[in-house]
């Protein structure tokens, strides 16, 4: 490495994908000037050809730092050993078959001189199938639950319009700061590929839980919203590949994904016991919402008996009262028909 400390760390963790991993390298390489940045690839114990590709490939490229675990120890803790050794002021973590794209870094990073109190910025993304069949656009606010939950107020962002880097195609962009914290509590926001972190606020959020294959980054990114305001850029920043049956971002049914959410607010709540530092109506509500969500997943499994436990606790909360009692009174008949009437008055 360079001894200028590079302002950028990109923290790529691969798993057996030798066919794509040099793509998602070289999408960096290929698209910041060479000051800019350092590219940390972690291999997390490859069976393939992975490890042989990226010795051959950028052994003698002063620029990327290659990593080795000796066992498989899943993407949290690849993405641990990353961060360990980054020494950028700024962190993205880079998913080892997406693609960053070239203007990506300089509108992240002129969007943080705009507003330097920001801790964090999501860029919004784009996603491609293999074949290039099927392409969907702002998959940042489409696919992710936080940005359409109640508890996400567009209007309390800031919204300020930012001129562009020099050599990017639009003139201006719109950046969206502000406290981000209440809508994950309820979903998930972004996709870590396009994600830019300070890293003294990636390192207060950390480490990722290595006791999860799934979702890690949600737990993450929740601890990373304490640390301070972010924002949202309406720039495409990053390429995913769609369709890939080794995908772990975002896997899962809805019943993991609630199991999920329930930890989370666990272990928001543990920390919360000890700095005392989050608004308490906040986490009530929250894991009111968390147990909601997974008594309609148990009601749906068959488990009745485990189900009625989780909607009495968010019955208490006063979370949804008419369709938690309809939910407890008639199982998976009467919620959806309140539910669905709801809607229907909603609607009309």
């Amino acid at each position: 490495m360079s001894n200028r400390c590079p302002r950028c760390s990109v923290i790529i963790p691969t798993h057996n994908r030798s066919t794509v991993v040099a793509r998602a390298i070289d999408s960096v390489l290929d698209g910041v000037p060479a000051t800019e940045f350092e590219v940390i690839v972690v291999d997390d114990a490859s069976t393939d050809a992975t490890q042989a590709l990226l010795t051959a490939t950028y052994a003698d490229d002063h620029r990327v730092m290659r990593l080795a675990t000796p066992v498989n120890l899943g993407p949290a803790a690849a993405r641990n050993l990353g961060l360990g050794a980054a020494t950028g002021e700024w962190i993205l973590f880079l998913d080892s078959d997406d693609t960053l794209l070239p203007d990506a870094l300089a509108c992240g990073l002129q969007a943080f001189r705009c507003v330097p109190a920001m801790q964090y910025l999501s860029l919004e993304g784009e996603a491609w199938s293999a074949d290039r069949r099927m392409d969907m656009r702002q998959i940042v606010r489409a696919l992710n639950p936080g940005w359409r939950t109640p508890a996400f107020r567009p209007r309390a962002l800031t919204r300020t319009l930012i001129d562009a880097p020099a050599g990017c195609a639009r003139g201006r962009l719109v950046l969206e700061s502000g406290d981000l914290f209440p809508a994950i509590l309820h979903g998930d926001l972004f996709w870590l590929s396009g994600l830019i972190m300070r890293r003294a606020a990636a390192l207060r959020a950390g480490p990722f839980n290595v006791r999860y294959r799934n979702l890690e980054d949600w737990d993450f990114t929740a601890r990373l919203c304490r640390c301070g305001i972010g924002g949202y850029l309406d720039h495409v920043g990053f390429r995913r590949e769609i369709g890939r049956s080794d995908q772990l971002s975002h896997a899962g049914n809805r019943y993991r994904r609630a199991i999920m959410h329930e930890r989370i607010i666990e272990d928001l709540r543990v920390r919360d016991d000890a700095t005392r530092s989050m608004a308490p109506r906040l986490l009530v509500r929250a894991r009111a919402a968390a147990d909601y969500c997974l008594g309609c997943r148990l009601l749906e499994r068959h488990h009745p008996r485990l189900a009625r436990a989780f909607f009495w606790r968010a019955l208490r909360a006063a979370y949804k009262p008419l369709r938690t009692l309809a939910w407890l009174a008639g199982g998976v008949q009467l919620g959806e028909l309140v539910h669905g009437l709801r809607i229907r008055a909603r609607t009309q």
